[in-house]
């Protein structure tokens, strides 16, 4: 039976793996960026269910490890997640951009050197790839949870206990 360590780290490699692969496109320091963010993501998501539903029995799987989550989690990931991720991202390079251009007599110039500027801005811009990551590993970390408490031998509900 899959225990908290075991849901961890398939969630963290689910994650990792999600995120790089819905990262595909992008460069390879936004590719890696995203790969951090979702292993961070999968390990949370891989855990948030017993979170929700502490582990105090072998009979403590309701809602938040049913069959209906995991859909639930699946048609949401499809509905809106793209659309997350893609904000994540264009927030990301937003922030990108703050480094390099700056306003001038309502003008777009070259940034003067600020290493001020540029360390928060770029902060700013990985805290976006990491979250653009983030959501795709919660969502495969959450589904590995699921998934590994679903072939145990008591399984996961339809719905909730007794469902």
């Amino acid at each position: 039976m899959p225990d908290g360590t075991t849901h961890r780290l398939i969630g963290t490699g689910g994650g990792a793996i999600f995120a790089a692969y819905k990262a595909k496109d992008q460069t390879v320091e936004n590719w890696i960026a995203e790969i951090a963010g979702g292993a961070m993501g999968g390990y949370v998501g891989g855990i948030l269910p017993d979170i929700l539903e502490p582990a105090v029995s072998s009979w403590h799987r309701g809602i938040a490890h049913s069959c209906a989550a995991g859909a639930t989690v699946v048609t949401g990931a499809n509905q809106v997640l793209s659309k997350w991720e893609a904000a994540c991202r264009a927030k990301a390079e937003n922030c990108k951009a703050i480094q390099l251009i700056t306003v001038a007599n309502g003008v777009f110039v070259p940034a003067p050197a600020d290493p001020i500027r540029q360390l928060v801005s770029g902060l700013a811009e990985l805290f976006w790839r990491l979250m653009a990551g983030f959501l795709n590993g919660l969502v495969a970390g959450y589904l590995s949870h699921v998934a590994l408490d679903g072939v145990t031998p008591r399984s996961i509900p339809l719905l909730t206990n007794g469902w």
